[in-house]
């Protein structure tokens, strides 16, 4: 099942999805559907925000939709991820769901804030023959206590964000963010293996956020 889903997704009918819906949502957001009391549910489920991101352990590339809770202090954010076959294997595709809380925020004027410690966790699932849920039948029981298929993971983020204040901007605010990521695999692998250099548990991940 998962190899035919594979190859139902792919990098173009997937960015096409996304762009799509970023076309609506301005759409929307132009023609305010405030006007109208019976499709003013269509905007409750607009994302409120769309982020592209590059690296970061889930895919080398990878785009993202999401909605935020208690005024951007929270933020959960549904993602796809590409690798290209040139830099692995064969090509691959990736699914995460993250959870980001902001608990600081610094507004250094009446445009710019910034997020110092954002602090966020992962769920993500790669597609693909190795990248399996369940043990396969020709490994012995046990011999893996984790799914390569399935993984969790931990990352903190430094965030920059500028706001639109004309009220007529299609945007309300743009961000740049970075953060550090780690999986729970990685750091268990380095409790139980010190000599695992520091470097090879964590990745680097720098990103886009649009705000409407």
């Amino acid at each position: 099942m998962l190899s035919v889903f594979k190859h139902m997704i792919s990098k173009r009918n997937v960015l096409i999805i996304l762009l799509s819906v970023m076309v609506f949502n301005t759409y929307g957001k132009m023609n305010s559907f405030s006007d109208n009391k019976k499709l003013t549910w269509i905007k409750a489920i607009y994302p409120d925000h769309y982020k592209i991101q590059f690296a970061g352990g889930i895919g080398f590339v990878s785009g993202g939709l999401g909605y935020d809770f208690f005024k951007e202090r929270v933020d959960i954010t549904y993602f796809y991820g590409y690798v290209p076959e040139w830099y692995s294997k064969e090509d691959l595709h990736s699914v995460s769901l993250q959870l980001s809380g902001k608990p600081f925020r610094i507004e250094l004027n009446n445009k710019l804030e910034y997020y110092p410690l954002n602090i966020g966790i992962f769920l993500h699932h790669t597609f693909g023959s190795e990248y399996y849920i369940t043990l396969p039948d020709h490994y012995p029981e046990d011999y893996y206590w984790w799914s390569p298929g399935r993984t969790g993971g931990l990352f903190l983020e430094g965030q920059l964000n500028y706001q639109f204040k004309e009220p007529d901007h299609v945007f309300s605010e743009i961000g740049f963010y970075y953060r550090i990521v780690t999986r729970g695999v990685y750091l268990t692998s380095k409790i139980s293996n010190t000599s695992i250099p520091i470097e090879d548990i964590f990745s680097l991940g720098l990103g886009i956020v649009i705000y409407y």
